[in-house]
């Protein structure tokens, strides 16, 4: 999978939804005992902007990566990238029709336990003239913004267990470090399927 860090650059520190996300009261006794595997499906793009696409891809990557560089902290394991993609091309499917897909059919597509799909909802990136390429090269402008939702879904029942919403505002930062620590970090840290809790 080729990253997309050097187009998006990283997210930006700003503003940060402060809400608590989801978790289907029953998720300690019916959903973590039944799940092994994990898939993160493509993120959906819901904006008007054909840049939101790729925002959602940097997204997805950091969620990945630190979902799987916490791996021994979960007690389910994060399907790889590219095998998700795999059986998502071989399907036929594209990101926008995988993500309208029911959480079963996807889940039995991607042959996982339940899958992690979502949709950045807003994408807006400021600046003018030299600001909107050094934007497009490097990151988002001071002033941008990414709003995206992200959801696990249960493979048997297609049951909305956990949500996640992510709202960021943009500054120069360079480096794909800020991007996973900082979105990446926040949906890893608050990831249900934790050992002992």
């Amino acid at each position: 999978m080729r990253p997309v860090w050097p187009v998006l650059g990283a997210l930006a520190l700003g503003s940060s939804a402060c809400a608590h996300p989801f978790l289907a009261a029953n998720f300690a006794t019916v959903y973590q005992p039944r799940t092994h595997v994990v898939a993160l499906a493509p993120l959906a793009n819901l904006t008007t902007d054909p840049e939101g696409a790729k925002a959602g891809a940097a997204i997805r990557e950091a969620i990945y990566f630190e979902l799987t560089r916490r791996q021994d902290q979960y007690t389910v394991t994060i399907q790889d990238i590219a095998r998700t993609d795999k059986l998502l091309h071989d399907a036929g499917l594209t990101d926008s029709a995988a993500a309208r897909l029911p959480g079963p059919d996807l889940a039995r597509i991607l042959q996982v336990d339940a899958v992690m799909r979502g949709s950045v909802t807003r994408f807006h990136k400021s600046g003018a003239g030299g600001q909107v390429v050094t934007a497009l090269l490097f990151g988002f402008a001071k002033g941008s913004e990414v709003k995206a939702d992200v959801a696990i879904y249960d493979g048997t029942d297609g049951q909305m267990i956990w949500q996640h919403n992510i709202d960021k505002a943009g500054g120069f930062l360079s480096s794909p470090d800020a991007l996973r620590n900082k979105v990446g970090g926040a949906v890893a840290k608050k990831f249900p399927y934790r050992r002992g809790g």
